[in-house]
């Protein structure tokens, strides 16, 4: 889980569009910076440095997208939101490009220009709707949720966010339980539809349900540092203060900021 930053799927595809097509070098050189850009154990600062080395890498549409989600997450993670807001905004921007592009490509026999993909703007998308959540903009937040579903229907990530997103803003839970039911129907597995699960048990104040949730997803990832966190919030307000801040420790070891991050959603230890 996580207090999220882009999608796992949604990374590797934009890795894969980035890469597809330049030499072994470049791919490795763009997959470093990637990597560090989006590592939250770094200092903010120094991930800044390494996103700003992915800026401008003419990878087309998809690899802009990928940068600017990028850049959307750090700002998030250092808890910039209107700057959060802004490149996940410019993110979301190249849709109307690959509309543009889309019907050139129609007109001009042999073109093989570069679109945008749902797979690249999702985490662009999932991004945004979260910062709108936690600053308690929530009809943007949904209608950011919304346009994901629109782009990929009927995917368990799809009902995963929304579900999340509605536990942040801690609304509609009957909609919210029903999202994660379908995400988890389809893919049971899914770590990512276990950790909105969670959060929404959590939201009810189901905390064993929300603990099972955790269970489930670091049995499948042990090092999820928001289901570590979020498990070991539960462990000490059951009591078990050793596990609880095992857990924790363990969660920050991963992410730096995470307690920061959780307490913008009012959860504390």
């Amino acid at each position: 889980m996580g207090v999220p930053g882009i999608g796992v799927s949604a990374a590797l595809l934009g890795i894969v569009l980035v890469c597809a097509g330049t030499s072994a070098a470049v791919a490795q050189s763009f997959f470093n910076s990637w990597g560090r850009c989006a590592d939250t154990k770094l200092p903010p600062e120094r991930r800044a440095d390494y996103c700003k080395q992915l800026v401008n890498n003419g990878g087309g549409p998809n690899s802009e997208i990928l940068v600017l989600t990028l850049l959307g997450n750090l700002h998030r993670d250092m808890h910039r939101y209107p700057e959060a807001i802004d490149f996940f905004g410019r993110a979301v921007g190249y849709e109307a490009l690959g509309v543009s592009d889309r019907r050139e490509a129609t007109n001009t026999p042999g073109s093989t220009v570069s679109l945008p993909t749902s797979g690249a703007l999702v985490g662009a998308l999932e991004g945004r709707a979260e910062v709108y959540a936690i600053t308690g903009k929530r009809d943007l937040a949904l209608a950011d949720a919304d346009h994901i579903f629109r782009l990929a229907p009927d995917a368990a990530n799809s009902y995963a966010i929304r579900c999340r997103i509605l536990a942040i803003l801690k609304t509609e839970f009957d909609n919210a339980l029903g999202d994660c039911s379908k995400a988890l129907k389809l893919e049971p597995r899914n770590t990512q539809a276990l950790g909105a699960s969670g959060l929404l048990q959590y939201q009810l104040g189901h905390l064993k349900d929300a603990q099972d949730d955790f269970d489930q997803a670091l049995g499948i990832s042990p090092r999820l540092a928001g289901a570590l966190y979020m498990r070991g919030v539960i462990e000490l307000h059951g009591g078990d203060d050793t596990a609880g801040s095992a857990d924790i420790a363990a969660a920050t070891l991963q992410d730096p900021t995470i307690a920061t991050s959780f307490a913008d959603l009012g959860i504390k230890p």
